[in-house]
């Protein structure tokens, strides 16, 4: 089994977030226990997303130099998360009801359940092994705690934590190869990984340093006995022989009193000891789990023999135990688990396994200022208030998209002067609903006449925000998307922000004016959603790129200088829906102009030519972008065969094919996109259509 790489678990992340969404598309119609599984989905789904952040931000890859049983109980953890979430999306395949709602910028899709499902979702199977609705959502929260250990031990590279792993790993085997019942699994599964979860909470707690004791004595502190029931061997009912009085020596030197439990340490020779994964268990006590399994002993059968005791191990344990309680001052290390300590409250419940160091994925350059409206008590509503609130305001509107956000964050300048250029960046909330509503509205001149406008609405969790961004009749505004974060959708263009009070109507309690709010979502996802429907369109794929210059025709356009039109910038491709034109669109550097690079990819008028001039750089020629022209979108420019249809089939001047760009050398981020876009481009060009001039993408 390979072992799991960051975009493998990005993936599956968000996989388990489009199934969520599913849970919860009826609504308040939807059964309770819909929204039990969509939190703890949604729960795992997060933990998946932070897992593979902790992978990518590790300089040294610890998973890669550990030992291949660490990486295999690794993959096997993974694989556990998989195989539910790759079933539950079978499942839906099989029972979804696909609603695909026509709006006047594009298509609003939303999946959800049958009415079978809905009907019969008590008595159905969501599960393999053949479980009800509620053994699903035992089996969610439990791979979501499993995830979240396995990353607090990615993130500490201790020694100590080593053991979370490994004990995870025997979980997942037990409920594959279960002898009672799915409950009953299930309920022994959550209580170890309890036991694992407060015991990882008790040693960061302590955070008492190692003793410089061997690799295979540190490793055999952690045996799996001391956290899981033991498994009978069905070939054989004999109990276990006793243990040898060297064993019984060495569990009785490890039981820890209440006086020794309260003592600090306080031996003085005692240094703290830095391991690998690969360090803190040496190859000699790994072995075959079929040779384990012997069926001429009388010893149970262990399907993890690398777990097992040896007595070589437990002997160093013992004499090493041995020479601590001879010192009335000292005590076994806080870390060495004993298999008689006492097991832990019943009452005690998990630790939260997203909020343990949760910060690293919000982290900025510029740390962001919090603002003053979300700290008003007076601004928080109930649930009824929040529901008048939205009846009111979504009053004859058609919400077109309705997705999680992480943060919300608008520019402001730090002086009031005029000519002032510094801004500061302001948190308006964190988590919250973005939602995008087309309203009818009548019109301020003529009360018959009726308009549609667009604005955006961000709800935070806590229900203290109200923000509504309302776009310029008649405008339509170009989405900029992040080049490091894809899950950050950016507004470029002046715009006016309103904090709305409890009730709508009634005065707002602030406004701002700006020109740059960041909306960043819980996923690409959602991210692309938001886009399409700013947009009106569908964004087919997205490549970064390093680098665009501009080229010239002609003998002189060989020798001229290659001018950078773009830096760093995302290349996004978007198909309309109606006339089925491809559009090709990226962001001017500001150095070079305002606004956007759009051209068609399959216009039968204006064809273009790509051609691959090696490592990651290709040609477009046959552009026809002018550069002199007033856009006619927001934060856009003209592009694709907009000139007047006079110069048609006359021949350039120069100082014509100065208005236009002819050409581009556009260098990608990667060999792999370029690739991508070339066989794009080809597929696209297969059917090459008759389409309007392309003028502000329109």
């Amino acid at each position: 089994m390979a072992t799991p790489t960051t975009g493998d678990i990005l993936l599956l992340s968000q996989t388990a977030w489009k199934i969520g969404r599913a849970f919860i598309a009826g609504g308040a119609n939807a059964p309770a226990e819909f929204h039990e599984v969509e939190t703890q989905i949604n729960a795992l789904a997060r933990a998946l997303k932070l897992l593979a952040e902790t992978m990518f931000s590790e300089e040294a890859d610890i998973l890669r130099v550990a030992h291949q049983h660490v990486q295999k109980d690794f993959s096997a953890i993974v694989h556990s998360c998989q195989q539910p979430i790759e079933d539950l999306d079978s499942l839906m395949d099989q029972y979804q009801v696909i609603k695909k709602t026509r709006t006047t910028g594009g298509f609003a899709i939303e999946r959800s359940w049958s009415d079978l499902v809905v009907a019969q979702y008590q008595t159905m199977m969501w599960t393999t092994e053949g479980g009800n609705i509620f053994h699903l959502m035992g089996l969610l929260k439990m791979r979501t705690h499993m995830i979240s250990l396995v990353r607090q031990a990615l993130l500490r590279q201790d020694p100590r934590h080593d053991f979370m792993i490994i004990a995870n790993a025997i979980v997942v085997d037990n409920i594959h190869h279960r002898t009672g019942t799915l409950s009953q699994e299930i309920d022994k599964a959550n209580s170890i990984v309890q036991d694992i979860a407060n015991q990882a909470s008790r040693s960061l707690t302590n955070d008492s340093p190692l003793p410089s004791v061997d690799a295979s004595t540190a490793r055999e502190s952690f045996s799996a006995q001391q956290f899981l029931p033991q498994r009978h061997s069905s070939k054989s009912s004999r109990s276990s022989p006793p243990m040898s009085s060297r064993s019984a020596q060495s569990s009785q030197s490890t039981m820890l009193t209440p006086s020794m439990r309260a003592s600090p340490p306080k031996s003085p020779n005692r240094t703290p000891t830095h391991l690998n994964l690969s360090d803190r268990r040496p190859p000699s006590i790994y072995t075959d789990s079929e040779e384990d399994s012997d069926p001429e002993s009388g010893n149970e059968t262990i399907r993890f023999g690398y777990l097992a005791s040896h007595e070589t191990s437990t002997s160093l344990l013992s004499s090493k135990t041995d020479s601590h309680q001879k010192d009335p001052r000292s005590r076994p290390d806080s870390c060495t688990l004993s298999p008689r300590l006492a097991p832990p409250m019943a009452a005690m419940e998990f630790p939260p396994p997203l909020e343990v160091e949760e910060g690293m994925s919000h982290l900025e350059i510029h740390p962001v200022i919090r603002h003053e409206v979300s700290h008003r008590h007076r601004s928080a509503t109930t649930s009824s208030q929040r529901h008048r609130f939205e009846k009111a305001a979504f009053a004859n509107s058609a919400i077109l998209c309705d997705v999680s956000g992480i943060a919300v964050e608008y520019a402001q300048k730090v002086s009031s002067e005029a000519d002032a250029h510094d801004v500061e960046m302001i948190e308006a909330c964190q988590n919250c609903r973005i939602c995008v509503v087309r309203k009818r509205e009548a019109s301020s001149e003529a009360r018959d006449d009726i308009r549609l406008m667009t604005s955006i609405w961000v709800f935070s969790d806590d229900d203290t925000l109200r923000l509504e961004l309302k776009m310029a009749d008649g405008e339509m505004y170009v989405p900029y998307a992040s080049y490091f974060s894809p899950e950050k959708v950016s507004l470029t263009v002046p715009c006016e922000l309103k904090f709305h009070d409890v009730q709508y109507g009634q005065r707002v309690l602030k406004t701002a004016k700006t020109t740059w709010i960041n909306y960043v979502f819980d996923s690409i996802h959602a991210a692309t959603l938001f886009q399409n429907e700013l947009m009106g369109r569908s964004l087919l794929a997205t490549f970064r790129t390093s680098q665009t210059l501009r080229i010239h025709q002609g003998l002189s356009g060989a020798f001229s200088y290659a001018e950078q039109m773009c830096g760093m910038e995302n290349l996004r491709i978007w198909e309309d829906e109606d006339t089925l034109a491809v559009i090709a669109l990226i962001h001017f550097s500001p150095q070079f102009r305002k606004g956007y690079l759009a051209f068609y990819l399959n216009s039968s008028n204006t064809p273009i030519k790509v051609k691959d001039e090696g490592g990651r750089e290709v040609k477009v020629k046959g552009l026809r972008v002018p550069l002199d022209k007033a856009a006619l979108r927001k934060d856009s420019i003209v592009a694709g065969d907009a000139d007047d249809k006079k110069s048609k089939g006359k021949k350039w001047d120069a100082s014509e094919r100065k208005k236009f760009v002819t050409g581009a050398r556009i260098e990608f981020a990667s060999e792999a996109e370029k690739r991508d876009f070339i066989r794009l481009v080809w597929d696209v060009q297969e059917n090459m259509r008759e389409l309007p001039s392309l003028s502000g993408v329109n």
